[in-house]
């Protein structure tokens, strides 16, 4: 029954391109010890019923019993279990339903013929009566804090419309390969699945948008989940920081056997999703992946590259018009201005087209691109926040085609602030921000970057554009930038909202805690 390639695939691909040192491997390690300190505690709140979506087609035996068990022994009681039987020609499968018929909050149909997944979802959300329901496949298991901690959620946030989870995979009873996702990420939402296990959605929301669509079968979670959060504003999805969710891989699941129909179907809902301001293309470092490019307008703007006085300026053969500007922005005639330290050199070609097609998008305030050592290693991949540091970046520890945690380093993404070094934003919206704060001195990016996202706009960084540095730029502490940033931005620093609470940067790498 299980039909969601996205995850399973990201790990079987990160396993192929892994390194000595790489994260996963550094995360991995260390959850083990992660999971028995774990913090299971959540108050059991009076918040409206949640109704569990099962579809259910030939699980073994064992799985199903335990999937359900699952369910049963949630610390949140207001609860039902929807279960579609999709027409499941094992025996075991109607003598298992047909044992638990005398628990109350058990909703069983069974189909009369095997319509797939969509289909079989789509008669479990008929039975359902809750405000929200949560899906679960059937094979895999609930963390029994999980529907508590939805409803902790709910209760905080009325207007949730949308909640998502952290989530692990269970390979023979062993909890691992977590995923501690960042806060809801739009543009990281257009490459994977981010909200996948636990997905958790308002009924009416669900109701509105037509359920799942067959035609999508193989990432049909994943088109439900585009269509949902195209609907709601962001700050009705709501990330739990927690694993409430056990993802079973096995030899049988779906995603591990048709992984073509699954990457085929995610990029159908894409490119419906999109419409006509982009295109979907492979990811051109991992294909099974995928990269959103944005149309350019015909005829193409102005474009100002601006560096700092006897800088040397990369170029891109592919782009024009095109003016150089040497010193700041004044005079800066262009409709997108990009800001480039003097000592870069193109890494791949079309760095330029990437960023001035991301940063002409309404919702986007700045843009930032790869930038590498001279080894080609990733050395900037966009800013994460800190109250002290200020601000952080990650960086591999082993080689240039490290994909980063969960791919990150290859994956188009929203980031709380990118770096000047290299930072794209249309005209416009600089003036309008009064351009970059003396005061923040070397953090004058990350200051733009915030007070732009006060006015509703995000950050975007993209693997796309690369650009590569000839010599690494020399660190430089600014004690007084610092101090007004700390004064200024105090409570956003110590909150990312693209980060997970549970990781930290560590001399540019993840590490859990």
């Amino acid at each position: 029954m299980k039909a969601k390639g996205s995850l399973a695939s990201r790990f079987r691909i990160l396993h192929r391109l892994r390194r000595r040192r790489r994260p996963e491997v550094r995360i991995a390690r260390a959850y083990s010890a992660w999971v028995e300190r774990e913090s299971q505690n959540v108050a059991v709140l009076d918040a409206p019923r949640i109704s569990v979506l099962l579809p259910v087609y030939n699980t073994p035996e064992p799985y199903l019993r335990a999937t359900i068990a699952s369910v049963l022994a949630q610390s949140f009681s207001n609860w039902e279990l929807c279960i579609a039987d999709d027409a499941s020609t094992h025996p075991h499968v109607g003598q298992v339903l047909a044992e638990m018929a005398t628990e109350s909050r058990l909703r069983v149909v069974r189909l009369p013929e095997n319509d797939g997944i969509a289909m079989a979802t789509n008669a479990a959300l008929a039975l359902a009566s809750g405000e929200f329901v949560a899906l679960l496949d059937h094979d895999d298991l609930l963390a029994p804090h999980a529907l508590a901690a939805v409803a902790a959620e709910i209760a905080e946030h009325a207007d949730a419309a949308i909640v998502f989870s952290d989530e692990d995979q269970l390979v023979e009873g062993v909890r691992c390969r977590p995923y501690f996702k960042p806060g809801w990420n739009p543009d990281l939402m257009l490459s994977q699945n981010l909200v996948s296990h636990l997905g958790v959605y308002r009924k009416t929301l669900i109701d509105a948008i037509g359920g799942m669509r067959p035609a999508f079968e193989g990432s049909q979670d994943y088109d439900l989940a585009l269509r949902a959060t195209a609907r709601v504003p962001a700050v009705q999805i709501r990330h739990i920081p927690k694993m409430l969710y056990h993802w079973r891989q096995h030899k049988n699941s779906f995603s591990a056997q048709r992984l073509d129909i699954c990457a085929s179907a995610a990029r159908a809902a894409l490119a419906e999703h999109v419409g006509n301001a982009a295109r979907v293309a492979p990811n051109p470092d991992i294909p099974q992946w995928n990269r959103i490019v944005y149309n350019l307008p015909d005829p193409l703007p102005l474009v100002s590259l601006i560096l700092p006085k006897g800088g040397n300026c990369p170029g891109d053969e592919g782009y024009s018009p095109l003016e150089t500007v040497f010193g700041g922005a004044e005079g800066a005639r262009g409709e997108v201005l990009v800001f480039l330290a003097g000592d870069l050199v193109p890494a791949r070609e079309g760095w330029l087209q990437e960023l001035v097609s991301q940063a002409l998008r309404p919702e986007i305030g700045c843009v930032g691109p790869r930038l590498e050592r001279p080894d080609g290693r990733v050395f900037n991949s966009g800013l994460t926040l800190h109250p002290e540091a200020i601000a952080h970046t990650l960086s591999p520890c082993s080689d240039h085609e490290d994909p980063g945690y969960l791919g990150h380093f290859l994956l188009a993404r929203s980031v709380a602030a990118v770096a000047s070094a290299c930072l794209a934003v249309r005209r416009d919206v600089f003036e309008q921000a009064g351009g970059f704060d003396a005061r923040a001195g070397a953090y004058a990016d990350v200051d733009l970057c915030l007070r732009l996202a006060e006015q509703g706009l995000r950050c975007a960084w993209t693997p796309h554009a690369r650009l590569r540095y000839r010599k690494l730029p020399h660190a430089t502490e600014d004690l007084a930038g610092a101090r007004y940033m700390r004064g200024r931005w105090g409570g956003m620093l110590a909150s990312d909202p693209y980060s997970n609470p549970h990781l930290r940067v560590n001399k540019g790498k993840y590490v859990l805690f």
